[in-house]
């Protein structure tokens, strides 16, 4: 964020625009917050900087207005366009005609550009990139989360426990805004206890677990081959998505890696393996591993190619409506964890 702050420090060597793309919102949050924050007392924030989003309906002679008044009390504007992709593609032409490099000059505005997107319109983005600055955000890692956990705790005069913040950035998958949010919650139960330590136990009750996690879950389950918690696992997700393919992508992935665990035997293959087929952070997937080298033994290799089967049948049968879904994710379920062969 530093070197963020450094960019725009001065009005007068502002490039005409920047684009911010990150995978968390909160992530993009915090850049305009920072923005804002260093462009304090530089501009007029009533009359010259404006936010525009692209999650709301834009009006498009208001925000040409905005964009070709000249401003009476600072020497540049601020034009902020939060979803930048999601805002009308004729509006995104426009905006790219005014930033291209042959307007780049005759215009007083700077447009600073957010997107959850990778990828988007090819005119904005070669626009941005030859007149501007395009800056992707890295998501935020389990340290650097734990470091604002301690520091904001610290400020509040509260304590967790090793175990409690553990858990609770776990729940939050790694994401700031949640974590901020779930930490307010837990800041209001123990602001009133004499006691200002939060516990696993506070955490496991007050903070609600990333929907995501809970199809991971369920998973971690059916690798101990716990029959009863795996169906209220499932349960619990059904009540929230009634669509669970991705289950049997998770569980073709597991068992697969159970099959190189024990066939090759080695941790760096498995990994290998697993960030070939997922996204997630080397964090998520350390944990992935480990935790599926200690399930790989719950089960033989004779049941580990029979399950491969079972889900390859379910597979067929979620694809095409064979059973209604509830019914045919608890047979699933019961059918992998009752595999017996010896």
């Amino acid at each position: 964020m530093n070197k963020q702050k450094k960019e725009i420090l001065k009005l007068e060597e502002l490039l005409p625009c920047y684009l911010y793309i990150g995978s968390d919102n909160s992530l993009l949050e915090d850049t305009i917050d920072n923005i804002k924050n260093t462009l304090k007392n530089k501009i007029n924030f009533d009359t010259d900087l404006k936010i525009f989003s692209g999650l709301e309906e834009i009006n498009e002679e208001e925000f040409l207005a905005y964009i070709n008044t000249p401003s009476l009390f600072s020497s540049r504007k601020i034009a902020i366009i939060k979803f930048i992709e999601k805002i009308p593609v004729s509006l995104q032409n426009k905006v790219a005609n005014l930033i291209s490099n042959d307007n780049a000059g005759n215009i007083n505005t700077i447009f600073i550009a957010t997107s959850l997107k990778q990828k988007f319109n090819p005119l904005l983005f070669d626009a941005i990139k030859k007149a501007g600055k395009i800056v992707r955000l890295k998501s935020p890692s389990a340290g650097s989360l734990r470091k604002w956990l301690e520091e904001k705790s610290n400020a509040d005069g509260i304590k967790f426990t090793e175990e409690a913040a553990s858990l609770l950035i776990e729940n939050v998958d790694l994401n700031l805004g949640f974590l901020k949010k779930e930490y307010e919650k837990l800041f209001n139960f123990i602001s009133s206890e004499n006691e200002k330590i939060i516990d696993e136990d506070a955490v496991r009750f007050l903070v609600n677990r990333v929907y995501s996690l809970k199809i991971f879950d369920l998973v971690d389950c059916i690798g101990q081959r716990d029959r009863d918690n795996s169906i209220l696992a499932l349960k619990a997700i059904m009540d929230e998505e009634k669509n669970l393919t991705g289950l049997i992508t998770l569980l073709h992935r597991m068992f697969k890696c159970f099959l190189y665990i024990k066939s090759e035997d080695s941790k760096s293959g498995v990994t290998d393996y697993i960030a070939s087929n997922t996204r997630g952070s080397p964090y998520f997937i350390g944990n992935l591993v480990n935790k599926y080298i200690k399930f790989s033994d719950n089960f033989t290799q004779p049941e580990i190619f029979k399950i491969l089967e079972i889900l390859n049948k379910y597979d067929i049968a979620f694809r095409t409506g064979a059973m209604e879904v509830k019914n045919l994710s608890i047979k699933l379920v019961s059918e992998i964890t009752d595999v017996k062969i010896l």
